[in-house]
């Protein structure tokens, strides 16, 4: 035990860029418990993350084992042996210790709505993982130069040479070697693991397509042009509804069913029909309707913006697929992933000119979408907070938890958005309890001009609606 707390005080004032003096050498008893320490926390972390719903794979528990064995084995080759087992032992706990604030930041940001829209806002800066990135590299590059001449004085140059070294080797074993998490979600994508699996679904993507990756971004120009091409006129002295449809996932049709299904209800209540444009990431599709990028989303809203008034008549955009807490997730089916950012979202919206929007997003960690769009000739609706994820993404559905609630199951003639939300809320709420899920937590933004402006459509069979 005594020797714990000597690898705590070394770690602790590591942390802060100090080095220990004195600091008392341990044995091997000590780093054994820092790396069960270590795998421990971050199985317990995982378990957490996957929920309820989460699944056991014994093939995550071998390589959690391992990848801790790895990254011992790695730092060994850049510690003086004397100290060996000391140096690594404070390397372990130094990884504790950050994952633990980390996980701390993150149930901060979950509780603390001005934390959560500032952690948002940043992240929705293309340069921010990489900003953050650099911060904890050079934070653990110096705590481990504290370390290292704590241990041995006598290093100073060569501490920090140590340190970068020891760095690099972890970042490239990080990235190189294969590992799976013990807990995986309902969602979970093994495509999506590491780096290994990533670059395998490409390869497969690449032979399927016949040796090499299309171009199918540009081969559907003339896609996107008939989409446009069939919109019916705009009717005169009435106010046009316009849609923008997205199915973002390529290799799951539950969001390609459930844009349709989402469509054909809103078509139930608004007069959309011939005036919607569907932008689709689908392997089925790709001869027949145009992708779902940002380049067609923009051509998608400046073509609407050509035919519609601005001012006066309505854009509906319905958004479904993955989501990330920086934005909404666009995986093609060339196997290329991108994101949607909401500022992306509001900026081609803004620089259309469009000023009456519904904007509908059925993803995890939808909520991001929500303070970016709104003002009062804006409505807002997503299927989770901007720190949850939602549910029912599974390739045998025909609607996400939200899709189904909210669409299938609350969208009615004579009923408005907002009661249509708070009936679908109130599904989901009671879907997730009897899942035993952590609350998805939908939200909603309801503009009170266009509330106001709509309103002439949801006053027929109002009785219905109740």
């Amino acid at each position: 035990m005594s020797g714990v707390w000597s690898v705590l005080r070394i770690t602790f004032r590591a942390a802060a860029w100090r080095t220990t003096p004195g600091a008392r050498l341990v044995g091997l008893p000590s780093l054994l418990v820092c790396a069960i320490t270590l795998a421990a926390l971050r199985i317990a972390v995982q378990f957490m993350a996957a929920g309820p719903a989460g699944a056991f794979n014994p093939y995550g528990l071998n390589a959690a084992v391992a990848w801790v064995a790895l990254e011992i084995a790695v730092a060994a080759l850049f510690v003086q042996p004397g100290a060996r087992t000391t140096a690594l032992s404070a390397m372990l706990t130094l990884s504790i210790l950050a994952e633990l604030v980390t996980d701390a930041v993150k149930l901060a940001l979950a509780l603390i709505p001005p934390l959560a829209a500032a952690s948002a806002a940043f992240h929705e800066y293309a340069a921010a993982p990489l900003v953050l990135f650099a911060i904890v590299s050079l934070w653990w590059i110096g705590a481990m130069v504290a370390v290292l001449r704590s241990l041995a004085p006598a290093l100073r140059l060569a501490a920090l040479g140590r340190a970068v070294g020891l760095w690099a080797a972890l970042v490239a074993v990080s990235a190189l070697v294969p590992h799976a998490p013990v807990f995986v979600g309902r969602d979970f994508d093994i495509r999506t693991a590491n780096l290994w699996e990533s670059l395998n679904a490409q390869y497969a993507a690449f032979k399927k397509d016949g040796g090499g990756p299309p171009d199918v971004e540009q081969s559907q120009r003339s896609l996107l042009q008939a989409e446009i091409a069939s919109l019916t006129p705009p009717t005169k002295g009435t106010t046009n509804i316009y849609a923008v449809g997205i199915a973002g996932w390529a290799d799951q049709d539950v969001f390609l069913k459930e844009l349709d299904g989402g469509l054909a209800a809103l078509g139930s209540i608004l007069p959309i029909r011939g005036h919607a444009v569907r932008l689709v990431n689908h392997h089925e599709t790709l001869e027949s309707l145009p992708l779902a990028n940002q380049r067609n989303f923009a051509a998608a809203v400046h073509a609407l913006a050509d035919v519609m008034n601005k001012d006066a008549d309505v854009l509906l955009l319905l958004m479904t697929s993955h989501g990330e807490p920086t934005g909404f997730g666009l995986r093609l089916p060339s196997e290329v992933i991108t994101l949607l950012t909401p500022r992306e979202v509001a900026a081609v919206l803004d620089n259309e000119g469009i000023k009456n929007r519904v904007v509908i997003v059925s993803a995890c960690y939808a909520g991001t979408f929500v303070p970016p769009l709104t003002n009062d000739n804006t409505i807002v609706i997503t299927a989770a907070d901007a720190q949850s994820t939602s549910f029912g993404c599974a390739p045998e559905r025909d609607w996400t938890y939200f899709g189904d609630a909210f669409f299938r199951q609350s969208v009615r003639p004579g009923r408005d958005f907002q009661r249509a939300f708070d009936n679908a809320r109130v599904l989901i709420q009671g879907w997730e309890l009897m899942d035993r899920a952590r609350p998805s937590n939908p939200q909603a933004h309801f503009g009170p001009a266009l509330v106001a402006k709509l309103a002439p459509f949801f006053q027929t069979e109002q009785s219905e609606g109740r």
